[in-house]
């Protein structure tokens, strides 16, 4: 099974938790793009959550400015460790598949475009070897 999503939101990474250490009291605040990702992916779950080992592709573009014209790839913040949480939380509340864990090859880019935006492509992996035809 292999989806495919494309998000039109300026990609915003997912903050670390906090808390107040007097009342005990601890939260995670979800930024508007998780969100975004998260009312996309909806609209587009599989009927049966994947439960297979998964490869996600994300292409995260944001508008380039004109100062970084010639540019490819975009290396100031935000971190893509933080981008990705973002997504792959949003994906797992959306039932795309059982448990983040099933993501074994991920591959990300952050690069410069002509609007900002996400694309997010996950597609199930066969998870058993083949010995071939003598094999019994």
């Amino acid at each position: 099974m292999k989806l495919y999503l494309y998000v039109p939101a300026r990609p915003e990474p997912q903050p670390r938790p906090r808390g107040n250490f007097k009342t005990h009291h601890f939260y995670a605040p979800k930024p508007d793009f998780y969100y975004a990702v998260l009312m996309a992916a909806q609209a587009k779950r599989p009927p049966v959550p994947m439960q297979k080992a998964i490869r996600l592709c994300i292409r995260f573009t944001y508008k380039c400015p004109e100062m970084h014209r010639f540019e490819i790839y975009k290396t100031s913040r935000a971190d893509l460790d933080n981008l990705e949480k973002a997504v792959m939380d949003a994906l797992t509340a959306a039932k795309w598949w059982q448990d983040d864990c099933l993501v074994v090859d991920k591959r990300t880019v952050k690069v410069w475009g002509a609007c900002d935006g996400c694309e997010i492509l996950a597609e199930e992996l066969k998870n058993i070897k083949t010995f071939g035809e003598g094999w019994k």
